[in-house]
């Protein structure tokens, strides 16, 4: 093992005094924390701002059920759970948020840092904190004394802390749980990033063209990008890595499913609901599960570390869950510079001088950086944020950006310590009235029957006259274009109970027809959720059991859409005949047994490539190499788009047989690379890894199988058991860097029959049992128990632990 010193000789590291002591000091560090994550059965420890005793028992898969005499001692009791289980992920979630990650890591994120500074999530954070009642502020408080409790107990930190250089975390502050919150609302809120990517389009290929690429929702009227030149000229140079880095969040977070059905529907004579969100999938997971209990609390699910309560489950009479609604909650705002005055900026009454603050960004292994930043009366301006935003921005302009996540009166931590006291649907309903953003689709059901939707979250108002519907940045000197507050939450979607006694939701579009206010260009295609609805309705009545094969459904809608053009080209040799034998009897299920899936999965990537790569050039890689709207339409010839695609054009008796048939051959050279020559040796399961990436850790050669969680799957795009993956050049791998991250199955009739499975595990400690104990499940489609009753947790929890006021 060798490594090469700056501006020196090359050292044999083995042999180096330094590193040996290094590596002596690390096995210590790693002994001490292998010995302290092993609990014993009895436990109990004096806690400072703990008020009454708090008891916590875990069962065999690490899951926490905490009994406390009050719910602020209960979120004490998880503040200080996640401390001990998921310190470094705390961390880093809150530098995140607040752009302080070059402390730790240096000039390398310091541009993330910037955009970050910029953006103001800690700023609306702190604005957030100060208009909370004093009610929610008491549980924060509590809370973050509880995650203080748990650091200032621990005597070893994680070890990432020490492989990263990092210094012991400061206090944990309650702005400290908004700010992980609203970083979680960023990454899931669009289409800022979209709007500038348009503009590049936009000037690379003709309106047709365009149309061809960016299609509408099925039943929808095209729409066609408005001519913005008449107010300002795209600037020349371009902003691709800013925009790689932001269509890299937006590619991880391919969606969710969630659906419910009444009693009509059901074995038990009461309401099933199902949920599994598609997050990142990350080790250890963004998910923990625990149940609280306490007076007027007895709730069990799925919680955020760094935030109290519990986000998504149920408690003994409701049950919730969540899609992503991908509404167009941000605008960018071309504001225009007055001459002469680089400070000032042109409104619709006149002049305005640009709101001006400083920032200290301290760097590791550099000087402190001042960042100046400037807002104006649409939001920060991200122009200033760092050199490629400043490259995307017109002449004698600035970009400014609007969100609705950051303003001051978000209240949707509330939702979250409120939603687990409802009684029933309507009161988690009265809940989802604190829930601003991001927008989601609620699914929700009671123990009395009733099961409803809402599509709770702020949505910009924007007038009629505004044609350009967030597709474009807009002139911020024209009030018709500014936002008109945002849609009252009695005309967001929602519906009380389910017309053929169902309700699903997949991202695909929610209004209902004539909705009168614009919400999204971009809802998923409806694959995912007429598949879901194809299989509840394939049933007269659903039990636990029919609902998880539903959520393992591998189901392939493109293929069963896009097979059959292949199926008719003809074969160039045995081999390529031999391929297309076995795709006539695939039943397009992405199963993790079979080479079909491969097949395809390769055909579609490269066919993609063919048809788009040397028209988009260097944007090829924004828009992406998964684009099945536009593959239907090119390969059906449909309104002649196969003429403005494909070499052969439309007059062929197959349009694009040349691209089908050379896509074919491509990928049947890459997968006999790195796979065999011989297909019947050929497993998607081989190829299609999901990967739980830990951050950074994972990334470091060498250290990927202790800190990354890596399992065959089944599953893919669009499938309801959907796979968010990447194709890795190096490896020929598929790695599901997104999907569903948690499942959960909840009964309204008896609760405890509800199960849950994570991805990961509980545990932040890559050498716990309990980080990586429940991917094999999860993997296999099983689940685990998701009970309350004291009973069955007592006579099967494996470590108790009693926590002491001091």
């Amino acid at each position: 093992m060798k490594f090469t010193e700056s501006f020196g000789k090359p050292v044999n590291l083995l042999k180096s005094r330094p590193f040996l002591g290094w590596l002596a000091g690390m096995l210590a560090i790693l002994a001490g924390l292998w010995l302290e994550s092993i609990a014993a059965h009895d436990e109990a420890f004096e806690l400072a701002g703990l008020d009454q005793t708090v008891e916590v028992f875990r069962d065999g898969f690490d899951v926490p059920h905490v009994y406390a005499q009050s719910a602020d001692d209960a979120y004490f009791a998880l503040g200080y759970l996640h401390a001990r289980e998921r310190l470094w992920q705390m961390e880093l979630s809150r530098r995140t948020g607040s752009g302080r990650l070059a402390e730790l890591f240096g000039a390398d994120v310091l541009e993330q840092d910037r955009f970050m500074r910029t953006l103001g999530l800690r700023r609306a954070a702190e604005a957030n904190w100060a208009q909370l009642d004093s009610a929610t502020q008491a549980s924060l408080q509590a809370y973050a004394k509880g995650v203080n409790a748990g650091i200032a107990q621990s005597r070893w930190l994680p070890v990432e802390f020490y492989l990263t250089g990092a210094p012991r975390p400061e206090p944990w502050q309650p702005v400290d749980s908004l700010v992980w919150l609203k970083t979680m609302a960023w990454r899931l809120s669009g289409n800022w990033w979209e709007e500038l990517l348009n503009l590049r389009l936009k000037s690379r290929l003709p309106a047709v063209q365009l149309a061809d690429l960016f299609l509408p929702y099925p039943g929808d009227a095209p729409q066609t990008l408005p001519d913005v030149s008449k107010w300002y000229t795209p600037a020349a140079a371009q902003a691709d890595r800013l925009l790689v880095q932001h269509r890299d969040e937006a590619d991880k977070s391919v969606g969710s499913n969630n659906w419910v059905v009444d009693g009509s529907r059901s074995v038990s004579g009461k309401p099933l609901l199902a949920n599994d969100p598609h997050l990142p999938l990350t080790a250890p997971s963004t998910w923990y599960f625990a149940h609280l209990h306490a007076p007027g609390l007895n709730v069990i699910g799925a919680g955020l570390p760094g935030v109290p309560g519990i986000l998504l489950g149920r408690n003994e009479q409701v049950a919730w869950a969540f899609t992503n609604t991908n509404p167009d909650s941000q605008d960018v705002f071309v504001e225009r510079l007055v001459s002469g005055s680089p400070t000032h900026y042109q409104t619709p009454d006149g002049e305005a001088a640009f709101s001006e603050f400083t920032e200290i960004l301290r760097i590791k292994g550099a000087p402190d950086e001042l960042l100046m930043v400037q807002t104006s009366r649409h939001g920060p301006l991200i122009s200033t944020a760092d050199a490629d935003a400043r490259q995307a921005t017109p002449p004698g302009t600035a970009l400014a950006l609007s969100w609705v996540g950051l303003r001051a009166d978000d209240m949707t931590v509330r939702f979250m310590l409120n939603a687990g006291r409802a009684q029933n649907a309507e009161q988690l309903k009265a809940a989802a009235r604190d829930f601003h953003s991001p927008q989601q689709n609620i699914v929700y059901a009671d123990a009395e029957g009733c099961i409803g939707f809402i599509a709770a979250g702020r949505v910009p108002l924007r007038a009629q006259g505004n044609e350009l519907r967030g597709t474009l940045p807009a002139p911020g000197w024209l009030a018709q274009y500014d936002w008109q507050g945002t849609i009252p939450f009695e005309q967001l979607p929602q519906q009380n109970a389910g017309s053929d006694g169902k309700i699903v939701t997949a991202n695909q579009k929610i209004t209902p027809k004539n909705y009168s206010h614009f919400i999204t260009s971009g809802w998923a295609l409806p694959y995912r959720a007429e598949r879901i609805s194809h299989l509840l309705d394939r049933r007269a009545r659903h039990d636990v059991r029919s609902f998880a094969a539903v959520q393992n459904d591998v189901f392939n809608p493109v293929a069963a859409e896009l097979l059959p053009l292949l199926l008719t080209i003809d074969a160039e040799n045995d081999l390529s005949r031999q391929i297309l034998r076995s795709m006539r009897a695939w039943d397009y299920r992405m199963a993790a047994d079979a080479a079909q899936p491969l097949v395809f999965a390769a055909w579609l990537r490269h066919l993609n490539g063919i048809l788009l790569q040397d028209k988009l050039g260097e944007l090829y890689e924004l828009v992406g190499d998964y684009n099945p709207a536009f593959l239907v339409r090119v390969l059906n010839n449909r309104d002649g788009s196969a003429g403005r695609w494909c070499r052969g054009g439309a007059s062929a008796p197959t349009p694009c047989a040349g691209e089908i048939r050379q896509a074919l051959q491509d990928a049947i050279v890459e997968v006999s690379r790195y796979y065999g020559d011989e297909p019947a040796q050929w497993r998607w399961g081989r190829a299609h890894v999901s990967v739980f990436a830990n951050q950074p850790l994972g990334r470091l050669p060498g250290l990927g199988w202790l800190f990354n969680v890596e399992t065959e799957s089944a599953g893919g795009m669009d499938v309801v058991n959907v796979s968010g993956y990447r194709y890795d050049e190096q490896t020929g791998r598929y790695q599901g860097e997104s999907g569903p991250a948690f499942r959960a199955i909840y009964d309204l009739a008896e609760p405890d029959n509800s199960v849950f499975i994570l991805g990961t595990g509980q545990s932040g400690r890559p050498w716990s049992p309990h980080y990586r104990d429940m991917a094999l499940p999860w993997a296999k489609g099983d689940y685990l128990p998701l009970t309350t009753r004291r009973d069955n947790i007592e006579r099967n929890a494996v470590a108790h632990q009693s926590l002491l006021p001091e």
